[in-house]
């Protein structure tokens, strides 16, 4: 099983993005759903949003809440996608953008 391949990681004081490609073998696409896989929401939460926040600013705390979540288009295998992550005062908002179209929306709240 594979993770999700992260590239192109940038990072600022208030801006962080990055490309990932969701590979074939993904293990969270395992079970999720046979015949039609799809990048479950918790997964791009922590693997496409939580971590690289971290990275980019280790200071964060643990998140007290996502709000603004929006999960609009399905992340399958072999889409290549763009994360945009900004930092604002107690929050990071998201964005998950699979070419013009935005797959996934929110905030995570401190």
């Amino acid at each position: 099983m594979s993770e999700l391949v992260i590239e192109g990681f940038t990072a600022d004081g208030s801006h962080c993005s990055l490309s990932a490609l969701v590979p074939a073998n993904l293990r969270y696409l395992e079970g999720h759903f046979e015949g039609d896989p799809i990048v479950p929401g918790i997964a791009q939460l922590v693997a496409l949003v939580w971590d690289p926040a971290r990275r980019a600013w280790p200071d964060l705390p643990a998140p007290r809440a996502i709000t603004r979540l929006k999960f609009l288009d399905a992340l399958r295998p072999g889409h290549e996608v763009r994360v945009l992550l900004e930092r604002g005062p107690g929050r990071v908002d998201f964005e998950i953008r699979r070419g013009d179209t935005v797959a996934t929306r929110g905030r995570l709240t401190f």
